[in-house]
């Protein structure tokens, strides 16, 4: 079997349940990787995800050789105002802030949290750098990974960012190596 053909099926039987329309193909990849195959599915809506995981895993159960991954396309609506965090054991504050930054993916809508350690906001602070903003690039950028490295925000709906990763974030910024 070529990947053509994996893909030709896959898509065929997308176009049968009437999902087709909802496969971004500019994300999604059919990978040939010798002896095996990796296929991402990506929907640009996440309600229907189910039914692409549904057509995915009888593909997989025909073919060992065939491995999915499948996930949806989501866009940031935007992120909004921090507030403090509590430790959910000991009801005690953290010391950090969480931002909510609201995801739309076609029909579906979801919530997720990004913390800023206060470590994370003293860096960002000294190199005069928009918190607001950087939370914005960095639920981007983990968006925009794909294959096993992906963010699902349906499974995990809160990211972090410690000091290290703001260093890591505010050196590319500036430009500066530390």
């Amino acid at each position: 079997m070529a990947v053509t053909d994996l893909q030709a099926q896959l898509e065929g039987r997308l176009d049968q349940a009437g999902l087709l329309s909802y496969l971004d193909k500019d994300e999604s990849r059919f990978v040939d990787l010798e002896d095996d195959f990796l296929v991402e599915l990506v929907a640009r809506d996440s309600t229907k995800l189910p039914e692409f995981s549904r057509i995915a895993e009888e593909v997989e159960s025909e073919n060992p050789k065939v491995k999915t991954l499948v996930r949806a396309h989501w866009d940031i609506e935007g992120v909004g105002q921090p507030v403090a965090p509590y430790d959910m054991r000991t009801g005690t504050p953290r010391m950090a802030v969480l931002y909510p930054v609201n995801l739309k993916s076609g029909q579906g809508s979801k919530r997720v949290w990004v913390e800023v350690t206060t470590l994370a906001s003293m860096v960002f602070e000294d190199r005069a750098l928009d918190e607001k903003d950087i939370v914005l690039d960095f639920v981007a950028e983990q968006l925009s990974k794909g294959g096993a490295s992906y963010w699902d925000p349906e499974r995990v709906e809160r990211l972090e960012i410690d000091g290290n990763m703001a260093e890591y974030i505010a050196s590319r910024k500036s430009g500066i190596k530390r």
